[in-house]
């Protein structure tokens, strides 16, 4: 899932959320291995919350007037980098340690309370 400031037309650059999909979860790119039961609901947690942060991405990205905003853009491409680090776990399930799911359950959490704190204020904006 990248987010990244792309171009979009015209000779002034304008800041835009790009969503895309993590590598994990590209089935030429998948392995045969054997990953627990537990890592595979952490997986399917991990693409929901993905989903949902392509969701809201996609509405930034048809409103000029949120592409705007700074922060809002920063916001969103650093959410963006976290999860891509995020997904490099699930290449394998050797690196998918108790310690490791634990702190990306967490992750799951925080970056699913910013998209809907997100989701919400762009409801409440109309957007």
């Amino acid at each position: 899932m990248t987010l990244s400031l792309a171009a979009c037309g015209g000779s002034k650059a304008t800041p835009a959320v790009a969503p895309s999909t993590p590598a994990s979860s590209t089935p030429a790119q998948v392995e045969e291995v054997e990953f627990t039961e537990e890592q595979q609901a952490l997986a399917q947690e991990f693409m929901s919350m993905v989903e949902e942060f392509d969701a809201v991405a996609d509405k930034v990205n048809a409103n000029p007037e949120l592409l705007s905003s700074e922060e809002l853009v920063t916001a969103m491409n650093d959410l963006s980098n976290e999860i891509i680090k995020a997904d490099e776990y699930f290449a394998s399930p050797e690196t998918l340690t108790p310690e490791v799911m634990g702190a990306l359950t967490v992750a799951i959490d925080v970056g699913r309370q910013f998209i809907a704190e997100a989701s919400a204020a762009l409801d409440e904006a109309g957007h």
